[in-house]
């Protein structure tokens, strides 16, 4: 996270309800007291990330992967 985010918002990147390990990257995602999200959850803009939520986007600080390189979108 960035040295002056005091709460830096922090993010599970999952595949989705399709990917085997779904129940781990929930149980973690829980367990760390975070949200979990996918891919289409999340916005690049002026070289930030957001998270879409129903109040708007919210900047995302620090984004725990669990998606292997293959499935990443350049």
């Amino acid at each position: 996270a960035p040295h002056n985010i005091d709460d830096p918002s922090v993010v599970l990147l999952t595949p989705g309800i399709f990917n085997s390990a779904y129940f781990e990257h929930t149980f973690l995602a829980q367990r760390m007291g975070i949200e979990l999200v996918e891919g289409r959850d999340l916005v690049v803009d002026q070289n930030r990330v957001y998270k879409r939520t129903t109040r708007g986007l919210e900047r995302v600080d620090v984004i725990y992967r669990r998606i292997d390189d293959d499935f990443l979108d350049p």
